[in-house]
């Protein structure tokens, strides 16, 4: 299986990248500015931006999946995900691609609840800071991917840190009290998605333990 991981050099990205080719996938790794990859007999390295149609379908050609780990935080429209879902999701149904796994953080509700009250209290007392803008950057390009005929997963993930710890589980929602969950285990816990469709259209939290 060839797989396109866009966002690629990023933390999460750069362990996906490494963590596919130890499963065996052909690796077609999206990077824009930074480029901390070689080309190699399974990894090919697509430089470009995100925003560019052509730049995406290029980097699709050929990937039987795609694995989404672009992050807003940092930019300065804080809208990244967005943005790619619109140039990614027409360019997979154009190649004939169904699946896509994503990533995003716990405070972004899944596009199939209704928002809370406090959900609704928090956005808006968070809508002028960074984080109010990267969880409605996160929501929003769940909506898109919802309203396409992909076979998307997205995986809601805590705060994340460093560590050899691979254990986690899905759940609806964040476990209590809400911990920090390891790069290694989202990664595992995104890799595992290519071989499954259990959670096909639904975002699940990431939570650390078992």
């Amino acid at each position: 299986m060839q797989i396109t991981i866009f966002g690629a050099s990023g933390k999460v990205g750069r362990l996906v990248v490494a963590e596919a080719l130890k499963h065996g996938y052909d690796v077609v790794a999206f990077v824009h500015s930074h480029n901390p990859f070689e080309n190699g007999a399974h990894l090919t390295v697509v430089q470009g931006d995100i925003a560019s149609a052509e730049d995406v379908a290029k980097a699709l050609q050929g990937s039987d999946a795609v694995i989404n780990c672009l992050g807003s935080w940092g930019r300065p429209g804080r809208n990244v995900l967005t943005r790619a879902m619109d140039t990614i999701i027409p360019a997979m149904t154009e190649q004939k691609i169904q699946r896509i796994i994503s990533l995003t953080g716990h405070g972004a509700d899944a596009p199939d609840v209704v928002p809370s009250f406090s959900h609704k209290l928090m956005m808006k007392a968070l809508s002028p800071f960074p984080a109010g803008k990267v969880f409605r950057d996160g929501e929003e390009h769940m909506h898109l991917l919802a309203m396409s005929s992909l076979d998307w997963t997205v995986l809601r993930s805590p705060i994340m840190k460093n560590g050899s710890d691979g254990a986690y589980h899905l759940a609806d929602k964040p476990g209590f009290p809400l911990k920090r969950i390891t790069r290694t285990a989202v990664v595992s816990a995104i890799l595992n998605q290519l071989e499954t469709d259990v959670y096909l259209q639904q975002a699940p939290v990431v939570n650390p333990g078992k």
